[in-house]
Parts: structure tokens; sequence; C-alpha cells
């Protein structure tokens, strides 16, 4: 009976060291795919987006933790304090301060400070090209329940990411990373006169 107990306890010991190791991994592929995007400074980062079954182009421009991303009838800028997040169908802009979670929700690469805390992760596969990668949320604060994210092992620049809510799932299929783009102090906030027709909200 004690040789079968000490089976059992060697088993589970080598099952959570596998576990361990393979999360231990997953972090540092995302650690050096973090710092290969603050290495390329300004980025601009195109992408397909499909949500719900529907597909549009998209792309995000990135400096630190500043953003613009559009995503189909949308257009969102953040320049680190105030966020603006626009709605074609309705010529609407909602102004706010937003929390960490909420701007989380708004840009597509948060994944990469997010897997910090807050997410348990782990390597799920890793092909010829690629590694895969699940974030999934501790708790019901995270901003999403389970972020998929696919990295190149050569170049460590994300390929896919899947942002999975209580409510819907939106792929992300990168297709074009252009590095060390000019981007004035303007190119992260709302601009008025591109949208004289909007409708501006202020939440603050």
């Amino acid at each position: 009976m004690s040789r079968i107990f000490s089976f059992i306890t060697l088993f589970a010991l080598l099952l959570t060291s596998q576990v361990a190791n393979a999360a231990d991994k997953a972090t540092t592929i995302l650690d050096k795919s973090a710092a290969m995007v603050k290495k390329a400074g300004n980025v601009n980062i195109g992408f397909n987006l499909t949500v719900e079954g529907q597909s549009t182009m998209g792309y995000i421009k990135l400096s630190g933790n500043r953003f613009c991303c559009s995503m189909g009838n949308t257009m969102t800028w953040f320049n680190g304090t105030t966020m603006w997040h626009y709605v074609k169908d309705n010529e609407e802009v909602n102004v706010t301060t937003p929390t960490a979670a909420e701007v989380a929700r708004m840009n597509p690469y948060s994944f990469l400070t997010l897997y910090k805390k807050g997410y348990d992760v782990k390597l799920t596969k890793s092909t010829s090209s690629e590694h895969y990668i699940t974030l999934t949320g501790k708790n019901k604060s995270a901003a999403y329940v389970e972020i998929q994210v696919h990295i190149n092992k050569t170049s460590y620049q994300p390929t896919y990411i899947k942002l999975t809510t209580s409510r819907r799932s939106t792929e992300i299929k990168v297709n074009s990373f252009l590095k060390n783009q000019n981007y004035s102090d303007a190119t992260f906030r709302f601009n008025k006169k591109d949208y004289p027709n909007a409708e501006i909200v202020d939440l603050r």
C-alpha cells in the first residue's frame, strides 16, 4: 500500500513540475514578445478582424501605453489618460477616463501586459513555426475570460489573437507589422475636425 501511495505522490509531483515548466516557458515566450514590441518602438499592426462571423480589416498604432485602434465601424484613441471611443453607425464619441480593464478590452495587444498578473499562462502547443499560448483569467474581474495567442518562433511577433469575454469572441489574424513609425501626440487623441458630425458624450 505504501508503494502505491509513493508512486501516486511521485506521479503528482512530476505532473505538477511539468505544468510549472510549461507555464514558465509560456511566460518566457511572452516576455520575449513584449520585449520585441517595445524594442520596435512605435508600431503599426494591420490585421483581419472576425466577430460573430463578420470579418473586416483593422489596425492598431502603438506607442508605449498609448494606442489608436480601428476595428470594424469603431475607432478608439487612448493617450495614456483619456479614451475616446467613436462608433460610426450612430456618430457618437464617448469620452472616458478608463480603468485598466477598460483599456485592456479596447486594445487587442493588451495581453502583452495582462499575462504578468491576473491570468494563468499555459503553452498549449508548439508547431515548427509557432508557439500557441493560452491565458485564462483567474477571476471575474479579468478583462477577458480567455486569450489565445500564436507567436512566431523566430520573430516573436504575434500572428493570431483570440480574445474571449463572457459575451463573445474576437479573432485577429495579423497581416502586417511595421516598426519605428513616426507618430505625433495627436495620433492618440480624437480630433473633432476629422469627425464634424460626431456627437461628443463626456462620461468623465
